[in-house]
């Protein structure tokens, strides 16, 4: 009898404590994109080129070599960047709160979700930070906005976000607005 009342606390104990650790965790950050960190930036209130249909704001222009990018938020949740015949963007609010951090990069594993373009263009977008990595272009860099960039392993690292998050991110960032 006090075996069976034994397992039963265990049962009654365990199996809530097993259900919630599967159970998927949305980080409440996510479920308010207009409450990014990202999205209250100044941004750029000047720049040469157009922004893709999907973006409602530009944050940080980087120019690498024949690249000459835009980085845009949108406040529904989209994260993009734009080159000169091309675009891509990613919905953070459909990573569904996995966390990540770019390799190269430093500060804190936060829900993020990647993607790349022309081969040679990554872009990896969190709730207070944009990463974005350049392979094989290393020719008069220049940021503007709200980035600091830095020449490594033959490309560029950049991040767009805060101050705070660009020290966290990119420490030695040598890149910084203006040249």
């Amino acid at each position: 009898m006090i075996d069976r009342l034994a397992r039963a606390v265990v049962a009654f104990l365990v199996l809530p404590a097993l259900g919630a650790c599967s159970a998927p965790t949305v980080n409440p950050l996510l479920k308010n994109p207009a409450q990014w960190p990202l999205v209250k930036l100044k941004g750029l209130t000047d720049h040469p080129k157009s922004l893709p249909d999907e973006a409602e704001r530009a944050l940080a222009q980087i120019t690498v070599g024949s690249y000459d990018l835009i980085a845009w938020i949108h406040s529904s949740g989209l994260c993009g960047l734009s080159g000169s015949d091309w675009s891509t963007y990613v919905d953070l609010t459909k990573s569904e709160g996995h966390p990540g951090r770019e390799e190269g990069f430093s500060g804190p594993v936060e829900p993020a979700v990647g993607s790349s373009s022309e081969g040679k263009v990554s872009l990896f977008c969190t709730p207070t930070r944009m990463l974005i990595r350049v392979e094989g272009e290393t020719s008069k860099p220049f940021v503007s906005g709200d980035a600091v960039a830095q020449l490594v392993n033959g490309g560029l690292d950049a991040v767009v976000g805060s101050r705070e998050a660009q020290q966290e991110s990119l420490p030695g960032a040598t890149v910084t607005r203006g040249g």
